[in-house]
C-alpha cells in the first residue's frame, strides 16, 4: 500500500509541480522515488497531506445521506438511499459504512516520519496540527457508526500484533477531543480555505463534544457532558472570527478568501475534482444527463417557519393553505424550489436560460412526460440549496466545483443553544442570542424574547432550527440517531410529497400523499451499526456490534 502512495506522490510532482527536485525524480520511472525521498522534499510532504485532504468526503452522487430522513428522497428504487430506507444493509454491505484505518495509516506514518523531516519548524508545527485534525475526524466518522473502536495512533509494522480489539465509547470520544484540542494549538487561526485552523479544530471538537452529551452516547444524561459540549462550541464563539454569511443564495458558491461563515470545507476545482451537485438537482429540462437525486419531502417544508417566525401550525402564522409558499423565511426561498418559482439552469452549455417551475399534475417538470417521470421530481419539490445557477458546463456526474462546507459558524450556533439549553434548567439568554442570530439571516423578523420557551419548547425550537438550517448537508441522520429519535421518526413511517392540481382559472390546489411505497425500516440494533463482517473475519478480537451477529 505504501509503494502506491509514494508512486502517487511522484505523479502528481512530475505533472503539476516542476520545481519539485528532479535529482531524484525519473518521468519514465515513477516508482524510483523512495520513502526517504519524500521526507526530503518539502513539496512532497505537502503532497502527501494533501492527499489526506483529498480522502476527506464531500458530496455525495446519490446524496445518500440526506435522502434517508425525513428530508429527501431519491427517484431511482434500486439506489443507496432506497436500500437504506427498506432496511437492506448489514454486515456485509452497507452504503455509509466507513471503515477508514487505511487512512488512518496515512496519518500515523506522518506522525512517524515528521520529526526527522526536512522541514522547518513552523511548517512542521502546522502540518502535524493538520494531520492531527484529519486523523480525529476519521475516527469521529467511525466512531459515530460504530461506538467505541481501535485507536491505532502509531504506526504499524507486519511484525506488530495486529489483532487489536476495541476501545470503549468513552476512550474512543476522549481520544478524539484531546487530539483535537491539542491540533487548535498547533494550527494558526488564519490559513487558506480547504485547509485545518486552529478554528476547524475547535468547532469540530464542539461537535464530537455535543454527539457525546446526546441521549445515544450519554445514557445517564450526565449535565456535566452537555456543559463540556456548551464551552467547546462557545470557545469558537469567542474568537470573534466567524459570522453568518449574509446572503444565503451565495453562501455555498463564494469561493473568496473571506468567506466569513465557512470553518473547514472540502474543495473542488474543475477539471481534477468535481461533483454532480447541479445536474442531479435540477429539472429533467435542466440536468444534462442526471436528474431526480434529491426531491424534498413535505415534512421538510412544513418545518421552515413563516417569516414572522412561527410554525405554520401557530395561531397568528398568516399561513395559508391555498398559497402555501406565500410569507416563508427567507431559508426556504434559497433551499427549496417549488411549483411556479424560477429555475436558471442550461440544456447543453451556455446561454442560461430561465425555466418557471411545473410541479403540478401534468406540469412539464413532474409527469407531463410519462416515461420520463422517474427523472423528476417525486414530491413536487426540487432543492435549490447550494446550487449554481450560473454553471453553463455540468452534466450527468461531472461539471459542479461549488466546495462542501462541512463545518460553518451556523452549526455552532445551534451546537452552542442546544448544548447550553441541556445543561441548565431554563434557557439563558445566550441561548436565544444564538438561534436569533440564525433567525435574522433568515429574515425573520420577530425575535425571540427572553424567558418565553421552558427547556422543553426550546429543544423542540432548536431541533426544528437544525433541520433547516442544515438541510441536504448530511446532518439530520446523525442528528435523529445522536438524540435516539430515529426509531420514532422513521421506523414504520412513510413520507409525504405534494399533488398539485392547475385548475381552469390557472389556479392551483394542494393535496397531499405518501411518496414512500413501503415503511421505512430502522430496527433498534441499527442505532450502532455493523463492523464490517471482513474486519471481523481478519481479526478475532475484533467485537461485533449487539444483534448483527
Amino acid at each position: 500500500m505504501k509503494k502506491y502512495i509514494y508512486i502517487f506522490i511522484a505523479m502528481v510532482c512530475i505533472t503539476i509541480l516542476p520545481s519539485c527536485n528532479s535529482d531524484f525524480l525519473d518521468p519514465s520511472n515513477p516508482e524510483a522515488i523512495s520513502e526517504d525521498d519524500v521526507w526530503k522534499d518539502p513539496k512532497l510532504i505537502e503532497l502527501f497531506v494533501n492527499q489526506m485532504y483529498n480522502d476527506r468526503p464531500g458530496y455525495e452522487y446519490s446524496n445518500t445521506q440526506d435522502n434517508i430522513t425525513d428530508e429527501g428522497r431519491c427517484n431511482y428504487p434500486g439506489d443507496a438511499p432506497n436500500q437504506i430506507l427498506a432496511g437492506q444493509w448489514d454486515q456485509i454491505t452497507n452504503p455509509i459504512g466507513f471503515w477508514a484505518y487505511q487512512q488512518v495509516r496515512k496519518t500515523n506514518e506522518f506522525m512517524a516520519r515528521v520529526d526527522g523531516a526536512s522541514l522547518d519548524d513552523a511548517t512542521k508545527k502546522r502540518l502535524k496540527g493538520e494531520v492531527r485534525f484529519l486523523r480525529a475526524f476519521l475516527y469521529f466518522d467511525m466512531v459515530k457508526r460504530y461506538g467505541g473502536i481501535p485507536i491505532i495512533d502509531k504506526l504499524q509494522s507486519i511484525s506488530d500484533d495486529l489483532q487489536i480489539g476495541r476501545n470503549s465509547l468513552s476512550e474512543s470520544m476522549d481520544f478524539i477531543v484531546s487530539e483535537l484540542g491539542t491540533a487548535a494549538e498547533e494550527l494558526p487561526l488564519q490559513t487558506v480555505r480547504g485547509r485545518a485552523s486552529k478554528g476547524a479544530a475547535m468547532a469540530l471538537k464542539g461537535r464530537a463534544l455535543l454527539y457525546y452529551a446526546s441521549p445515544m452516547y450519554n445514557t445517564t444524561n450526565n449535565t456535566e457532558l452537555w456543559e463540556a459540549a456548551a464551552k467547546a462550541n462557545r470557545d469558537v464563539i469567542d474568537l470573534n472570527k466567524y459570522s453568518l454569511y449574509p446572503d444565503l443564495d451565495k453562501l455555498w458558491l463564494d469561493k473568496s478568501n473571506a468567506h466569513v461563515e465557512s470553518i473547514f470545507e472540502v474543495q473542488y476545482k474543475l477539471p481534477e475534482k468535481q461533483h454532480s451537485w447541479d445536474a442531479g438537482l435540477r429539472p429533467l429540462i435542466l440536468a444534462n444527463n442526471n436528474a431526480g437525486q434529491l426531491s424534498p419531502l413535505q415534512e421538510l417544508i412544513d418545518a421552515f417557519p413563516m417569516a414572522n417566525g412561527k410554525t405554520i401550525h401557530e395561531s397568528g402564522a398568516d399561513y395559508d393553505p391555498s398559497n402555501p409558499y406565500i410569507g416563508r423565511d427567507m431559508r426556504f426561498y434559497a433551499f427549496i424550489a417549488f411549483n411556479g418559482s424560477k429555475v436558471k439552469g442550461t440544456t447543453s452549455g451556455p446561454p442560461v436560460k430561465e425555466i418557471t417551475l411545473e410541479t403540478y399534475q401534468g406540469g412539464r417538470d413532474y409527469d407531463q412526460s410519462k416515461e420520463n417521470t422517474i427523472y423528476n421530481t417525486i414530491t413536487g419539490y426540487y432543492t435549490r440549496k447550494a446550487t449554481n445557477p450560473d454553471n453553463t458546463v455540468y452534466t450527468g456526474s461531472t461539471g459542479s466545483d461549488q466546495p462542501w462546507i462541512e463545518l460553518r459558524y451556523a452549526e455552532v450556533l445551534l451546537n452552542y443553544a442546544e448544548a447550553q439549553n441541556e445543561s441548565l434548567a431554563t434557557p439563558d439568554a445566550t441561548v436565544y442570542e444564538a438561534l436569533n442570530l440564525i433567525r435574522k439571516r433568515a429574515g425573520i423578523t420577530t425575535p425571540l424574547s427572553l424567558g418565553s420557551l421552558d427547556k422543553i419548547q426550546m429543544r423542540a425550537l432548536i431541533h426544528n432550527e437544525r433541520y433547516v438550517e442544515l438541510c441536504f448537508e448530511k446532518k439530520r441522520y446523525w442528528d435523529l440517531r445522536r438524540w435516539k429519535e430515529a426509531g420514532q421518526r422513521l421506523n414504520g413511517k412513510r413520507y409525504r410529497g405534494v399533488l398539485i392540481t392547475k385548475m381552469p382559472n390557472g389556479s392551483f390546489t394542494y393535496a397531499y400523499h405518501e411518496v414512500d411505497a413501503n415503511p421505512i425500516v430502522f430496527q433498534t440494533k441499527m442505532y450502532w451499526m455493523p463492523i464490517p463482517q471482513s474486519e471481523i473475519t481478519k481479526n478475532k478480537n475484533l467485537e461485533q456490534n449487539p444483534d448483527w451477529n
